[in-house]
């Protein structure tokens, strides 16, 4: 993770006021940013798909998108209205809307970030699609925002420093 908790709330601010502007004008969901952990969470609860891009320079650290899952499905509602899905067909197109939604405004805010720094670059986004807990050990650090909305909430997670995990975000043995 960056080195201070500035990098962190600075990085936070960013994504959660560039989230809640691409809900409201991309998705017509309003979401409000709720609470905030910097540095201090102890546990991060994954919610029902989690949307995980790692992002290396100057941060080195995972972000990650923690939906509920009415939230994911009405997300994926409002993104997909102009297609056709076939019902066999869904769970992967709301899991390509998790990783579209966490792509697009990671993408967005790391560049807003980074106005005069060296490049942050991104990992393609993976998708975990089981709820789970993340204990904090060794020295690792976690900081979180909680954004809810009319259709559940979504976490925006800090996990780093990336090398104690892998992109499941186990811990690295």
């Amino acid at each position: 993770m960056g080195t201070d908790a500035i990098n962190a709330t600075r990085l936070l601010d960013i994504l959660s006021t560039r989230t809640s502007r691409f809900f409201l004008e991309e998705l017509g969901i309003a979401a409000e940013e709720a609470e905030r952990e910097i540095e201090d969470a102890q546990k991060l609860n994954l919610r029902s798909l989690t949307s995980i891009m790692g992002a290396s320079g100057e941060l080195r650290l995972y972000l990650a998108y923690s939906f509920d899952e009415p939230l994911i499905n009405r997300a994926f509602e409002a993104y997909a209205s102009d297609i056709e899905v076939a019902e066999d067909e869904r769970d992967l197109f709301v899991e390509e809307t998790a990783a579209e939604i966490i792509n697009i405004i990671a993408g967005n805010a790391l560049a807003d970030y980074n106005l005069e720094g060296p490049v942050i670059s991104l990992s393609p986004p993976i998708i975990i699609s089981e709820a789970k807990h993340l204990m904090r050990h060794k020295s690792a650090k976690f900081s979180s925002a909680r954004l809810v909305t009319e259709h559940g909430d979504l976490n925006i997670h800090l996990i780093g420093p990336k090398h104690l995990f892998d992109q499941r975000l186990e811990y690295k043995e």
